[in-house]
């Protein structure tokens, strides 16, 4: 072989593909990659070799390229075959009615709610909501702790309270959520004009029936003839602490008339103290019922000197008495 045939020989290495380095004599030739060695033999015989080396090294890369191609294309057939057999077999539980697959492909619609409601109870602004499950046949979905109370405490009447419902495996809850309207919690009371009613007569019989005591005995004697009495003015007096021992105060005030012997008539005003009312769900008003408030006036009267009572002689100097005696709360009525 020539000195240009030699140079244009390829060199490419038979095993890895890379370019092979010619020795420095040009008999031999070795791949820096793999490390192959050939022997550089200067005829058309040599090359020929060489050519077919090369071409049967290509031949047997595209055999085993064709392969992984077929073995490639096997498992994705076989992923593929799996996979409708699993599908297939899930759509046939999914029609079997009973199986889990059934169910949660057709879950049974119903509503949470038509057997729960909710209990108020509490103070107004410290109430609580507490759920009620009247008729649990229904175990599936009749549990407490598949429902949350938003909000749960802290409540007022008038409020709302929403509830969530979370459904089980083969349940859809049909609402899913319901609002409820705080109500029936007792309430503290804050003006007289929630004093009516029922509620205003008990309070009024109290105060009379402590005023007719008080004056029992004077009236009953020979130094008066005539006894009577009419509501005068009510004053509520709010604590302004949440912590106070009582919460509010009422006077029930009343104008007293008492007929002397001589016809002459005495005025005088009584006061009766009650504490801490409020109003519960039943709408029937409790309270602290106290006594008959005041300074003693019997003496100073002259009806007797045995005989002493509760009240004011004036209507003004009554309220500056109450005002004070209030220290700490302030006057709502």
């Amino acid at each position: 072989m020539n000195q240009v045939k030699m140079k244009t020989l390829s060199l490419v290495c038979p095993s890895c593909g890379g370019n092979m380095e010619l020795s420095a004599d040009g008999k031999k030739a070795a791949c820096p990659y793999c490390g192959h060695e050939m022997l550089i033999e200067k005829d058309e015989s040599a090359k020929r070799l060489y050519e077919r080396r090369i071409a049967k090294a290509r031949a047997e890369e595209e055999i085993r390229d064709l392969q992984r191609n077929r073995q490639r294309k096997r498992r994705l057939r076989g992923w593929f075959i799996a996979f409708c057999v699993i599908a297939g077999i899930c759509l046939i539980y999914a029609l079997i009615p009973g199986s889990p697959m059934h169910e949660l492909a057709f879950p049974r619609t119903t509503d949470p709610f038509t057997a729960v409601s909710l209990k108020f109870s509490g103070m107004s602004g410290e109430g609580r909501a507490e759920l009620q499950i009247s008729d649990r046949t229904a175990a599936e979905y009749a549990d407490q702790s598949r429902f949350e109370v938003i909000p749960e405490t802290g409540l007022y009447n008038g409020d709302t309270v929403t509830v969530k419902a979370k459904a089980p495996a083969g349940w859809r809850f049909e609402p899913a959520e319901k609002q409820f309207k705080v109500e029936g919690l007792t309430e503290w009371v804050t003006g007289t004009d929630q004093l009516e009613g029922d509620n205003l007569a008990a309070i009024h019989a109290n105060t009379e029936r402590l005023i007719r005591e008080d004056w029992d005995d004077i009236v009953s004697s020979s130094l008066a003839r005539d006894l009577t009495y009419t509501p005068y003015r009510m004053y509520l007096f709010i604590s302004d602490e949440e912590t106070s021992y009582e919460h509010n105060v009422l006077y029930d005030t009343y104008e007293v008339n008492v007929t002397r012997k001589d016809g002459t008539v005495f005025t005088g005003y009584e006061a009766c103290r009650y504490t801490d009312l409020k109003i519960p769900a039943d709408g029937v008003l409790t309270a602290g019922y106290g006594s008959l408030q005041g300074f003693n006036f019997g003496y100073t009267q002259g009806f007797s000197y045995a005989q002493s009572f509760s009240g004011w002689t004036d209507a003004a100097e009554m309220e500056a008495n109450l005002r004070h005696v209030r220290d700490g709360y302030h006057l709502a009525d």
